[in-house]
């Protein structure tokens, strides 16, 4: 049975989206970065699953370089790309390593493809909640000579090992493991120091810049 009452809070510097239902529980996500996770959700609600894709490969390389020293310039690097979806997305796919992410990273936010000329997979495709095909993280190998429909799988470049994703699920294991990464470092002095830099929505405006006027800075 549903309960007669439910609520829900936000604390001052932290975005809480736990509901409490009979008892106190706070997700401690700043806001900073909780921020830049929601638009991956209203990416997904919206079906703008290429931008939902393209923020989720973004988010190690903001979640690295939030671990960084502060006090010295901050510089992207595959290195340290990787070294973060090692740590933190060790588990959460079985056909997906951290390199991988990191060369479909750069063919989404470089070139607006998911082809790497070093990719293990021959073809990467994402499936959408719409569709009644219902696999996340499988490889299909696809044999040379077999025709789809009458067409042959190599005149649609589908020879090979094709890496099928869902859509959804995809981001939002991106999207979970930034969540608890933050949460068990919220207090680390170099990435406190390090979100406030982050850029998000201010509806309100950025005073004494931007007062009452929606902005993003």
């Amino acid at each position: 049975m549903e309960p007669a009452w439910r609520f829900s809070k936000s604390f001052s510097g932290y975005l809480n989206s736990s509901q409490f239902v009979f008892g106190f529980s706070v997700t401690q996500v700043p806001i900073e970065l909780d921020a830049i996770l929601q638009e991956i959700d209203r990416a997904l609600s919206a079906r703008l699953y290429y931008l939902a894709i393209a923020v989720s490969l973004s988010i190690p390389d903001i979640c690295a370089c939030l671990e960084c020293d502060a006090s010295k310039p901050i510089w992207a690097t595959p290195e340290k790309y990787v070294s973060w979806c090692e740590r933190n997305l060790e588990g959460r796919f079985r056909n997906v390593a951290a390199v991988d992410l990191f060369r479909l990273r750069g063919g989404v936010l470089h070139q607006g493809h998911f082809h790497h000329p070093k990719s293990r997979f021959d073809r990467v495709m994402f499936i959408g909640p719409e569709s009644t095909i219902k696999m996340h993280d499988v490889v299909i190998e696809v044999a040379a000579g077999v025709e789809f429909g009458g067409i042959s799988a190599a005149s649609l470049k589908l020879e090979g090992r094709l890496l099928q994703l869902d859509v959804v699920a995809f981001c939002e294991t991106i999207r979970d493991a930034a969540r608890d990464w933050i949460i068990s470092n919220v207090n680390d002095k170099n990435v406190a120091a390090n979100l406030k830099n982050l850029v998000r929505y201010r509806p309100n405006g950025f005073p004494p810049f931007s007062v009452g006027v929606p902005t993003i800075a």
